[in-house]
């Protein structure tokens, strides 16, 4: 399964959700990359706690939940590298909105990753640095939205982004074994 952002965020709307769809893909990637992995109870409990619902969730916000787990990790850990942030595309959003869902993701990856109590307090230098990128990214905003290369600096923002996740699963996960551990 493909996520769309875009019927993604319908049913976030729809259902009510506090959070982006882009910030909880980047929660799941970045729980996901330190090498930890949730059985499908856990995600569930995860995923309603950090879209901060106040009322049950209907049936297909429930069902999309349990098919997000296994797309990302799927998709993180394919060979192929395919992976991408889940953002919005160019014909869905301005890149003002598409600067604001990576600053989520972002800062979603980097509450994923803390959530996961995986890093032992020593971490490797280069996820440091990734991290440590993310962290600044979680802070983007456009601050002039007239200015004519504001959508190569938010391709360029959100590529690195993109290796930044994998990076981060490769290295952590090369040592940890967890990329093949599936409990879904």
């Amino acid at each position: 399964m493909k996520i769309d952002f875009a019927n993604t965020a319908d049913l976030w709307l729809e259902s009510r959700c506090y959070q982006s769809p882009s910030a909880l893909h980047g929660w799941l990637s970045g729980y996901l990359a330190s090498g930890a992995r949730l059985t499908p109870q856990q995600w569930m409990a995860e995923a309603l706690d950090y879209l901060e619902l106040d009322e049950t969730p209907a049936d297909n916000l429930t069902a999309t939940l349990r098919q997000f787990y296994d797309a990302v990790l799927n998709s993180i850990s394919a060979e192929e590298m395919a992976y991408e942030p889940l953002l919005p595309k160019d014909e869905d959003a301005d890149v003002l909105e598409q600067v604001e869902c990576l600053a989520e993701w972002s800062k979603g990856f980097l509450d994923g990753f803390g959530a996961s109590e995986q890093s032992g307090g020593q971490l490797p230098k280069d996820v440091l640095e990734v991290l440590n990128d993310l962290d600044a990214f979680s802070q983007a905003r456009i601050e002039d939205d007239k200015d004519p290369d504001n959508e190569a600096m938010y391709l360029e923002l959100a590529e690195h982004a993109r290796v930044a996740a994998l990076t981060v699963f490769y290295t952590m996960n090369r040592s940890s074994g967890g990329a093949s551990t599936t409990l879904h």
